[in-house]
């Protein structure tokens, strides 16, 4: 396991190019350096999937109760990553997103430019409620987005 360190970089044209979603009232992104070579959909399944299920549960509970995040299957089923469905696939980029009752739209892109890896997040806030709510979450996710995304990076032994 190699020391991995994701930083945070302006948001990658490419990301805006997709048009996800038709307003964006935040965005972040982040990466690290990597000589793991694997598609986009393998980095979001790393950061996704292979995060700690301390993480995952409690994480899509806070989005399930708070703000009826509409999620599809948390396990493994076509069309989704742990309950976001895959909005686009193509070997340059793979985005994931998910859709709330209570205002918030959220899409997770990765991105593989040469040895690096790309996490992007964009958020649409619909509600008061959202907005209201959007502080205390952005907190938790600017933690959590580098430490997953440095986390995948150094367990980068995949298949």
């Amino acid at each position: 396991m190699s020391e991995t360190k994701p930083v945070e970089i302006s948001m990658p044209a490419a990301v805006g190019e997709l048009h996800l979603l038709d307003r964006v009232d935040y965005e972040d992104a982040f990466s690290v350096d990597t000589p793991v070579k694997q598609s986009p959909e393998q980095w979001i399944r790393a950061f996704a999937e292979d995060a700690p299920r301390w993480f995952q549960l409690p994480w899509a509970g806070i989005g399930k109760i708070l703000l009826g995040a509409q999620f599809g299957p948390l396990f493994t089923a076509p069309g989704y990553v742990v309950g976001w469905k895959i909005l686009y696939h193509r070997p340059d980029a793979f985005a994931i997103g998910v859709d709330s009752s209570g205002g918030l739209s959220a899409r997770l892109v990765a991105l593989t430019p040469p040895g690096q890896a790309v996490i992007a997040t964009q958020i649409r806030l619909d509600t008061t409620y959202a907005r209201t709510l959007w502080p205390v979450i952005r907190q938790g996710h600017r933690f959590f987005a580098p430490y997953l995304l440095g986390r995948a990076a150094a367990n980068g032994e995949w298949p």
